[in-house]
């Protein structure tokens, strides 16, 4: 429960301050500096390659074991070093690309100064993959929540001092080491001994890794290659883009969430009860769809006024991409719950697939449209990519879903959306100030939703459920 919490209060916390830095910093400054982030995080898994991961899975199955501690100590010793050669040589890879692909210095030192932080992270992410692996998510979160405020404190304060976004750079840097040196002494109080690493199963771990560094780096690769590219074509862009893009990305918050939370039980379930699991599934999709269809098609009907109240006239232009962009949400909501049945039976390899078929098709559509019709090309081609995603894990699952009532999943949260979205646009168009608008529309989605049997008391203690972790389905 506390780790839920943790997770919801970060995202909260870092939601808020991106409005503030977007509004702060202006379209084309926010641009660059976007574009500095973008930049970075195309190579970012290259100093990991899924070690982290793979370390949590290992670690948790070893502590299973009897007389472990000995071989617990050599994993994290070995990927802690194996992790800090990779960052080195991924930081000098990134600023070697800076400068290959004829970026400006200011953009090159900003790159170089980033990657600092990939270099702490490789102490700090291998402290809390270890950690996590003990199922001490608690100090995980607790230590998130504590960069978070050091972020923000340090960062609002430089942007009031006027150092732009180096002064975003620096006092994220400034934050990472505050994290690293907590994530060590975390580890410390697990009583863990440093032991002499062994070369010789490096190879083996990057081997065993390799999944999860595939579906690490496609992501990678599909989130950020249009911000690069766009970075090339115009920084004013980029900032419009990344302004929306940042609201989509903030709105799956409670889809990580709740993801989080069930996906333990789901896991649990299917040992004990593998019988029950198709009508557990049913349920927890049809929830995620009544979260994220009216987040959707309200923010798409009220776009132009969302991105002006958040940030600012300045923005404005952006509103189209926001109208499209929006719609990736419900398909994220799936992508990332379907990824989860995938893995829990036991497919790990065809979500890599899936993944690296889509981001193939995020680049090459990209990279022909963007240079010619610039960021909404961009915002089109993320929601087609997710929708390419979902379909594969369709597909993959189908006949699972066979057995699923889709009346109850989809028709009636999408009726209950129609409806709704109807008269949040009849509003707007006769000018109804932005909260008279949403107060109305959410008041019509939950009379609906309740009026069509979509959310009822079963679903209410379904919901409560999960936050001891023990999801049992509605009758």
């Amino acid at each position: 429960m506390w780790g839920l919490i943790g997770q919801l209060a970060i995202k909260a916390l870092s939601f808020l301050f991106t409005v503030f830095v977007v509004r702060h910093l202006g379209p084309e400054i926010y641009g660059q500096y976007a574009g500095v982030l973008a930049f970075g995080g195309i190579f970012v898994n290259f100093a990991d390659l899924g070690l982290a991961v793979y370390l949590v899975r290992q670690t948790a199955q070893l502590r299973a074991q009897a007389e472990s501690q000995a071989a617990i100590n050599q994993l994290f010793a070995d990927v802690a070093v194996l992790r800090f050669l990779l960052s080195l040589l991924t930081a000098f890879t990134i600023v070697l690309m800076a400068w290959l692909t004829g970026k400006e210095g200011i953009f090159i030192l900003a790159v170089a100064l980033g990657t600092l932080g990939l270099i702490m992270y490789s102490v700090q992410g291998t402290a809390e993959a270890t950690l996590s692996g003990f199922e001490r998510l608690d100090l995980v979160a607790g230590q998130k929540i504590i960069y978070q405020i050091v972020f923000v404190a340090l960062g609002s304060a430089a942007l009031y001092f006027g150092l732009g976004y180096y002064g975003l750079i620096y006092a994220n840097l400034f934050g990472i080491a505050v994290i690293t040196w907590l994530c060590w002494r975390g580890v410390r109080r697990l009583n863990l001994r440093w032991a002499m690493p062994q070369w010789r199963q490096w190879l083996p771990l990057l081997r065993a890794s390799l999944p999860f560094a595939i579906v690490g780096f496609a992501l990678g690769l599909s989130y950020r290659f249009d911000s690069v590219l766009l970075s090339y074509r115009s920084d004013y862009e980029l900032g419009l883009y990344s302004s929306a893009y940042n609201l989509v990305f903030n709105a799956a918050l409670l889809s990580n969430s709740f993801n989080t939370a069930l996906y333990p039980s789901l896991s649990r379930q299917a040992v004990t009860d593998r019988a029950s699991l198709p009508r557990l599934y049913e349920h927890a999709m049809r929830y995620l769809l009544m979260l994220a269809l009216p987040i959707a098609a309200g923010t798409w009907a009220l776009a132009d006024q969302v991105t002006v109240l958040l940030f600012d006239e300045q923005y404005a232009a952006g509103a189209g991409a926001l109208s499209i962009l929006i719609w990736v949400v419900p398909l994220m909501y799936l992508s990332e719950f379907l990824g989860y049945v995938v893995l829990i039976d036991g497919k790990e390899r065809f979500v890599a697939r899936s993944v690296v078929i889509s981001s193939v098709l995020n680049v090459a559509a990209n990279s022909l449209l963007i240079p010619t019709f610039g960021f909404m090309a961009a915002a089109v081609m993320t929601v087609v990519t997710e929708a390419v995603l979902v379909t594969q894990y369709l597909w993959l699952l189908r006949d699972l879903l066979k057995q699923m009532n889709w009346i109850h999943i989809f028709v009636r949260p999408l009726l209950a959306t129609a409806i709704m979205a109807a008269i949040v646009l009849l509003l707007h168009a006769n000018g109804a100030p932005f909260w008279v608008s949403v107060g109305a529309g959410a008041a019509t989605y939950a009379g609906l939703i309740l009026a069509l049997g979509v959310l009822g008391k079963d679903e209410l203690r379904f919901m409560r459920n999960l936050r001891s972790n023990n999801a049992v389905a509605p009758q």
